[in-house]
């Protein structure tokens, strides 16, 4: 009888030890995923960073038009993690891309606008630009979890875990403005609105593929042993002046009819200086600064959500 109750109560002891085993294995893998494929999404807005817009980041993101037209950006992705620290990421998305002049109205028309005269608001303001970019992009990002290097220690078992993304992108983009004071937006690449192409002392034509420097930063959440759930903020440095269509100086008008058929040279010139059609100013002297030049970017703010397969058994780091 004692015999029996004590083979018993080792068969108890040494079951709920193997399920705590179990248990404790899964917990771990709820939070520390093993080497192998996920399958995701993002979702976000966009902002576009260049000549068109304001000067200040403060100032892009707190005037009251900021909100009018939003715009934005998705995709799907594949992530192959090698180590809970470490992953490669490859995306690829569609978005829109936009900026306004009219997101200085804030400053430019204020009670004391005769002392912002020739400020940089009100420069930006009566030059009336816009632009919109319809974009494709693929991503090849590094993805570092600073928290999981350690896959043993007690940050790396939390369910949220901050991580930095950086990597290469290559994007196309098809650039769009209104012509006039009008509403509608055309394309304006062949429109060369800063005489690109001419030759002589004219800018190069610049090409709609161009390569990007992706960096980002995020927070994210095991929300189940297959499931993880994320914010991220990601900024890309690109090689080009011309994401919004304006970069150097304005034409001569006379020069779009010399280098365009007389219908095209008319749009040419209405979408490259608006200001004659805004706040009574006169048309730009040839040579007038258009834009300041330099490198352009743009960034997402993204939801992202993407599908563990876990196609292993047993994490090979903690062996």
């Amino acid at each position: 009888m004692r015999a029996r109750f004590i083979r018993n109560l080792l068969i108890l002891c040494i079951s709920v030890a193997f399920a705590q085993k179990a248990s404790a294995q899964d917990a771990y893998r709820v939070y520390i995923e093993p080497d192998g494929w996920s399958i995701g999404t993002d979702f976000g807005m966009t902002d576009l960073w260049g000549n068109v817009g304001t000067q200040s980041i403060l100032d892009h993101y707190t005037n009251s038009h900021y909100t009018d037209k939003m715009c934005f950006m998705g995709g799907m992705f594949g992530r192959y993690s090698i180590h809970p620290a470490l992953a490669v990421r490859m995306m690829l998305n569609y978005g829109v891309l936009y900026a306004t002049d009219q997101w200085n109205a804030d400053k430019a028309t204020a009670a004391n606008q005769v002392l912002l005269e020739g400020s940089d608001p009100v420069q930006r303001y009566l030059r009336s630009q816009n632009a919109k970019d319809q974009t494709y992009e693929g991503t090849l990002l590094l993805e570092v979890l600073p928290f999981r290097i350690n896959p043993t220690s007690k940050s790396a078992h939390r369910r949220g875990q901050l991580f930095f993304t950086a990597g290469v992108g290559f994007f196309h983009f098809t650039p769009y403005s209104t012509a006039g004071n009008g509403t509608t937006y055309i394309p304006t690449y062949d429109l060369n609105l800063e005489g690109q192409g001419w030759g002589g002392s004219y800018p190069k034509k610049y090409s709609l593929w161009q390569p990007a420097i992706p960096l980002g930063l995020g927070y994210k959440w095991d929300i189940g042993r297959h499931l993880n759930l994320g914010i991220e903020y990601m900024y890309r440095y690109t090689f080009c002046k011309y994401l919004d269509g304006v970069s150097g100086k304005y034409v001569d008008p006379r020069a779009f009819y010399s280098h365009m058929s007389e219908t095209q040279a008319a749009l040419a010139e209405s979408v490259a200086d608006k200001e004659q059609y805004f706040n009574n100013q006169p048309p730009n002297v040839a040579g007038n600064l258009r834009g300041n030049g330099g490198n352009e970017s743009y960034s997402t703010v993204t939801i992202t959500f993407y599908y563990k397969v876990l196609s292993h058994q047993h994490e090979w780091w903690h062996l």
